[in-house]
Parts: C-alpha cells; structure tokens; sequence
C-alpha cells in the first residue's frame, strides 16, 4: 500500500497514477479540462418572430392577418352604452367598431354587432313612444276642440 503525500496512509481511489506522480513532485495536479456535450441542433425548431415593416400587416402561422386590438374599445364601448340606455352612441360606436373588424383594425366583433343591434332596437322604441305621445296629445286636443261646441 502507497501512501499519500501527507503521509496518512490511506490511498485516494481518484487520484490517477500522473497526479500521483505530480503530488509526489510537491506540484498541485492539473484538472482536466471539462467538455461540454454537444447536441445537435433540433430538426423543427422554430425561427424566431420578427416585427413587421411599418404599414405591412403581420401574418400569422396560418397564413391569416392578425388582427389589432388598437380600435377594439369601439365595439366594446357600443354595447357598453347600447346597455346603458344611449342608444344613438351605441348605433354609431357599432358601426364604426365593425367597419374596423372588416378592415382587420380590431377584434370583437359580436359585441359592435349587439351593441348596433339593442341600439336600433332602443331608438325604434324611443320613435314609437314620441309618435304615441304625438298621437295622443293630438286625440285629447282634437277632442276638446270639438266637445266645446254645441252647434
């Protein structure tokens, strides 16, 4: 049995026969030099995105334009205000929320669709009531006109 270079006796199963050698020689060992492994590049990795030139519109996978959110708030805010009773803003936010989902501007376009739709119905609800109010005020006045006379 060999001993080691602090004279304890008991041999270190890792050192080789040349470190060995160089810890006899009162010179510290040189590690090796750790490799990394090298893995082949993956076969279908993915390219990374780019941003699109100013003014092009920027596909997706699939081959579809992406549509922004830039002017979705307009089909948000026509049946936001369709439900809260100003149907005229809801009419024309609807409109212009869903000539922008046509153009690829925005998103949503179910809710520009209700929003137009319960503000129609809104201002068709509003016209028949003033033409019921017009219709009576007219009835109770004609018939006041004409009770007046006894000829």
């Amino acid at each position: 049995m060999s001993t080691t270079p602090d004279g304890s006796g008991v041999q270190d199963p890792f050192l080789t026969q040349s470190s060995t050698q160089q810890a006899n020689a009162g010179t510290a060992p040189v590690p090796a030099p750790y490799a990394q492994a090298q893995y082949p590049a993956a076969p279908y990795s993915q390219a990374p995105y780019s941003q699109a030139p100013y003014g092009q519109p920027v596909y997706q996978p699939y081959g579809g334009p992406v549509a922004s959110d830039a002017k979705t708030w307009m089909n948000i805010t026509a049946l936001v205000t369709s439900l809260v009773g100003i149907g005229l803003a809801g009419i024309i936010f609807g409109h212009l929320g869903l000539a922008a989902v046509k153009r690829g501007e925005a998103q949503q376009r179910g809710l520009g669709l209700a929003g137009l739709i319960i503000g129609y119905v809104q201002l068709a609800a509003v016209v028949g009531l003033f033409a019921f109010y017009f219709l009576m005020l007219i009835g109770i006045f004609g018939m006041a006109a004409t009770a007046g006379s006894t000829y």
